[in-house]
């Protein structure tokens, strides 16, 4: 980034955001414009962002996950070509071809090619639902109007609020197809603890927010679906019986997506009908 930056001759900064007292890693002198921000204590991911965007000097934000890589040398240039004309530019997730060797981290990965990787076209078809924080330039004045919400401390669905909240606002977003690499994959554990973190966040943000729209969400549609025939019992009775059946089958070569969404379908019917989470 600090090479394309360079090479497009416009000014930047790099500002590398821990979220917490002390830096993971130590900068090389040569990077003149980079800078390590850390914070007191451990804020949160939607703290952290707002923290570093209002430190950033320039009218531009460009936000991309610390576990990201940028394998195109004009990724840059290819937002600066947008920069002018819209409020929000997503460049888009990918995924690289080849699985993961590590067995336990097949299911995120397998999960990001299959429902993360869409191409331009397909997200330009619904632009704020298919927001992803991963990757992305705001126009500063935008993003200080909205900014992340921090009532979301944990993992998981700060960007869909943040979709919702740019299409409240009235901004103009556009979707294109200039991806930053995943390659930071979680093995199966920490994936599955990371998405009954996202099921948690959604089921606050249904009962903290009146105007949350869950239409743009599928695992809320399909919740909302299956209320409809009273089937709340039994589907958190899945949950409760076959959850450590699941997470074994999951974790063994990436398991099926199917059973990875009956997973997190049946939580959320789990978490409204018994109000907290399974012992262990």
């Amino acid at each position: 980034m600090h090479e394309q930056a360079v090479l497009c001759e416009i000014p930047f900064e790099i500002i590398v955001g821990e979220d917490g007292p002390v830096p993971v890693f130590e900068l090389d002198n040569e990077f003149a414009y980079v800078r390590i921000e850390t914070s007191p204590t451990n804020s949160g991911r939607a703290a952290n962002r707002n923290r570093l965007a209002e430190m950033a000097q320039y009218p531009y934000l460009l936000f991309i996950d610390a576990d990201a890589e940028i394998f195109n040398p004009e990724f840059l240039k290819n937002y600066i070509a947008y920069a002018d004309d819209v409020d929000v530019v997503c460049g888009g997730t990918a995924y690289l071809y080849e699985p993961p060797v590590e067995e336990d981290k097949r299911l995120r990965w397998k999960y990001g090619i299959h429902r993360e990787q869409l191409s331009s076209a397909e997200r330009n078809q619904r632009p704020f639902d298919s927001f992803s924080a991963f990757n992305f330039l705001i126009r500063k004045e935008r993003f200080e109007k909205i900014r992340f919400s921090e009532e979301i401390s944990r993992y998981g669905h700060e960007d869909t609020l943040l979709g919702q909240e740019l299409k409240k606002s009235g901004a103009s977003v556009l979707h294109i197809d200039n991806p930053a690499f995943h390659t930071g994959i979680d093995d199966t554990v920490t994936f599955l603890a990371k998405t009954r973190e996202g099921v948690e966040n959604l089921d606050e943000l249904m009962k903290s927010k009146s105007d949350f729209d869950s239409s743009g969400v599928k695992v809320l549609r399909y919740f909302r679906f299956l209320k409809r025939f009273g089937l709340q019992k039994l589907m958190a009775k899945m949950y409760q019986n076959f959850h450590v059946k699941w997470e074994k089958q999951l974790s063994r070569r990436g398991g099926p997506l199917w059973l990875f969404d009956l997973y997190k379908l049946t939580y959320l019917f789990f978490i409204k009908k018994a109000g907290r989470k399974p012992a262990g």
